[in-house]
């Protein structure tokens, strides 16, 4: 293993080596082992032409092996168990038959690798008994810790150790590091001139961009005023035509009018020659609305006054039958109200002789009416006079029962007192003989 001979073998070869040297399987070894050997019986052939031995058969070696593997699992058997059947131990060996492994055995614990025997008798294999200081044992747990310590280095590997040409030329390692940090030096410096242009051909593309930006706003801007100012004298433009388009109307308007109210009044109507402008004819309107406005007022009055004294005439011409009709109102009325009187009075009258006849006709109950009242209240009497005579004699009682428990009390508060003087009187006497 050491000279890697273990690389250069099948994978066959490399499996079975591990059963045997590294893994601790005392049940199932030989199961596994079985198949790698009839796998390695098929195996061989011509070697290269530099090699002294021209052909190999692996199927050779196999009956070896399979001694080995009976080897093995008698040894890792014997440390598990004391006692197996002869049967059990038959299965776990498919290769030989008991008589040819106790054969083996026999030679194993001449040689002392091995401590059994077998009992043919009780049908078993006794194995000897091999405490914690026994060598075989102690192999076993070297291996465990050179496995361990495999886990461990797999886990956790040691650092690489130094080449053989580092350890030839101790400075070699600094020196190729030197050179290594200023050949990355180099590519830094080489890779931030390369970014340093980039960046200026970069800004250079930017402020340039910048510049065509700034000048193509500054034209649009001025396009903008332009186009503003433009519009805005448009609209003054616009705006005076309009204001001057309505003055005009206006102006028109007014003097038509003006023209009709002067044709209805039959006033002297402007003649075209006068000079006609927009206050004049604003005036001319405004004054002849104001007389037209006060000549209405004066009808308003006019008309007033007619209806005032229409109103005053038909007021006097109705007083006197408004009278007439108040003074017809009485009558009726007086009429209406003696007839209600008398109807009054006379159901007044008949109510009274329906009275009488009904106190003619109960005052023949007036005799069994007294008799009746006389004997409920005798009743009422007589219970009211039970009554109170029970009260009283309840009455009576609970004076007696708190007369009583006055009494006792008393009694109770008295005999109290009188124990508290003898005890008293009893502290003192023994209080006095005590000074004594």
């Amino acid at each position: 293993v050491s000279k890697g001979v273990l690389s250069c073998a099948t994978q066959e070869v490399k499996d079975l080596y591990h059963l045997l040297e590294n893994d601790f399987l005392p049940l199932d070894v030989a199961s596994k082992i079985h198949p790698l050997l009839m796998k390695i019986s098929k195996l061989g052939g011509k070697l290269t032409s530099a090699s002294s031995v021209p052909e190999v058969q692996l199927s050779q070696y196999v009956p070896s092996l399979e001694r080995l593997a009976t080897l093995r699992l008698l040894k890792q058997v014997s440390q598990l168990y004391q006692t197996m059947k002869i049967e059990s131990l038959s299965q776990m060996i498919p290769f030989y038959e008991f008589s040819m492994v106790e054969k083996i055995s026999v030679d194993a614990v001449k040689h002392n690798f091995i401590a059994m025997k077998v009992d043919h008798m009780k049908g078993a294999v006794l194995f000897g008994n091999m405490g914690l200081e026994s060598d075989k044992l102690q192999d076993h747990l070297t291996v465990f810790a050179e496995s361990l310590n495999k886990s461990r280095a797999m886990i956790y590997p040691a650092p690489k150790k130094a080449s053989k040409l580092c350890e030839v030329l101790p400075g070699l390692g600094e020196i190729v590091d030197k050179e290594h940090r200023r050949l990355l030096a180099r590519k830094s410096i080489i890779e931030k001139r390369k970014e340093e242009q980039e960046r200026q051909l970069l800004e250079m593309e930017r402020e340039e961009e910048s510049k065509r930006q700034h000048l193509l706003k500054k034209t649009e801007e001025a396009e903008k005023k332009r186009l503003a100012a433009m519009f805005e004298q448009q609209r003054a433009e616009r705006i005076r035509k309009e204001i001057e388009e309505r003055e005009l109307e206006e102006a028109q308007a007014l003097l038509q009018e003006t023209e009709k109210h002067l044709k209805r009044g039959k006033k002297k109507p402007i003649l075209d020659g006068e000079k006609l402008t927009k206050q004049t004819l604003i005036e001319r309107a405004l004054s002849e609305q104001l007389k037209e406005r006060q000549e209405q007022e004066k009808r308003l009055q006019k008309v007033a006054k007619t209806m005032d004294h229409l109103e005053r005439a038909k007021r006097e011409e109705a007083a006197p039958l408004i009278e007439a009709a108040f003074q017809r109102r009485l009558v009726e009325e007086k009429v209406l109200h003696e007839r209600e009187q008398q109807l009054e009075v006379e159901l007044s009258r008949q109510r009274h002789d329906g009275d009488l006849k009904e106190k003619n006709r109960l005052a023949r109950m007036l005799e069994n009416k007294m008799i009746f009242q006389e004997r409920v209240i005798s009743r009422r009497q007589a219970e009211f006079d039970q009554r109170r005579v029970e009260g009283e004699e309840r009455i009576k009682q609970i004076i007696q029962a708190r007369k009583q428990e006055r009494d006792i009390k008393r009694k109770k508060i008295f005999y109290v007192r009188s124990e508290e003087e003898k005890i008293k009187k009893m502290r003192e006497e023994e209080e006095a003989r005590k000074r004594e």
